[in-house]
């Protein structure tokens, strides 16, 4: 009898075990269900910043100076000291020519020697100092009188061209600051230099000139320029990545976040901005109050989010 009654204990026992066993991973499932229906989302704080924005332009480079090699006398080219792509200085001997009358002269030197200096070949001499962009002769190539042989690109002429919409007159002028950026992401400050007295009569667009001579960039290369034009200072600010808007971009909100666990829709009115920040002139936000920067899109009014850390 009594060993019934132990075995009876041990089963109670085991059975109550169990349950318990049982209970807890459900509870720790419960838990691990909960965190993972809650949206992983990463957050920011509302600031004060000093925020500029920007006007931005297309810019293309161009070499103001260039210069061609002309033949200075009729014949065959019997010497190309220089090829494409090479440096070249005033003065250098870029070729030499040999006339018809020279090649005759050649044969009568042998009977006169006094003449031998006269069938020496013409040197054709470089006009000017820089890079030969072109060269459009082949040694043996016959030359009329003044054709062009090479063009020499001075590096130094190197400006960017922008075409400036009058519109934006009183935020582009000479000595205006700037900031260029390259292909490449690289980017540096200068200011404006110059500007043609003309606009174009379709576009309504004046030319204006960065000159840029101590720059190695090839010519005809697509850059961007930055103009600040407006400006405020301890602005209340969000990150720009934190602004969502609608499809017609009328409407504008942000998600808070509260006690670290939920998503609010915050509608908000905009101001300035530039590629990082934006400006909020108006809303239900706070300086220090976190909002949503990724992982906002698509994302309810009184969501569960989860921050990532």
């Amino acid at each position: 009898m009594k060993q019934e009654k132990n075995n009876e204990f041990k089963i109670f026992s085991a059975a109550i075990l169990l349950l318990l066993f049982y209970s807890c991973g459900n509870k720790q499932q419960a838990e691990a269900e909960a965190v993972a229906e809650k949206i992983s989302v990463s957050a920011d704080v509302v600031k004060r910043e000093t925020l500029t924005e920007y006007l931005t332009l297309n810019g293309v480079t161009l070499f103001q100076k260039k210069g061609n090699i002309r033949a200075n006398a009729t014949g065959y080219i019997t010497s190309l000291l220089f090829k494409q792509s090479d440096a070249v200085s005033l003065g250098n001997i870029f070729c030499n020519i040999q006339t018809k009358e020279q090649n005759a002269l050649k044969e009568v030197s042998k009977l006169d020697s006094s003449l031998a200096k006269f069938s020496k070949p013409l040197s054709v001499t470089s006009n000017a100092t820089g890079i030969l962009s072109t060269v459009s002769i082949m040694q043996g190539d016959y030359v009329a009188e003044g054709d062009i042989l090479a063009t020499v690109t001075e590096p130094s002429s190197l400006v960017i061209v922008i075409s400036v919409p009058f519109e934006y007159h009183p935020y582009v002028n000479t000595g205006k600051a700037c900031e260029i950026t390259l292909p490449d992401g690289k980017t540096f400050r200068t200011t404006v230099t110059g500007a043609l007295p003309t606009v174009d009569a379709a576009s309504q667009s004046q030319s204006y000139f960065i000159r840029l001579p101590l720059q190695s960039l090839p010519e005809n290369l697509n850059v961007i320029i930055r103009f600040p034009y407006k400006q405020m200072e301890n602005a209340l600010s969000v990150p720009l990545a934190a602004l969502q808007t609608d499809e017609l971009q009328k409407e504008f909100w942000v998600m808070k976040v509260l006690n670290n666990s939920l998503a609010i829709k915050i509608p908000v009115t905009v101001g300035l901005q530039n590629d990082s920040i934006v400006e909020i002139k108006s809303g239900n936000l706070q300086l220090g109050e976190k909002i949503i920067t990724s992982g906002s899109y698509g994302l309810v009014d009184s969501t569960e989010i989860l921050i990532q850390q």
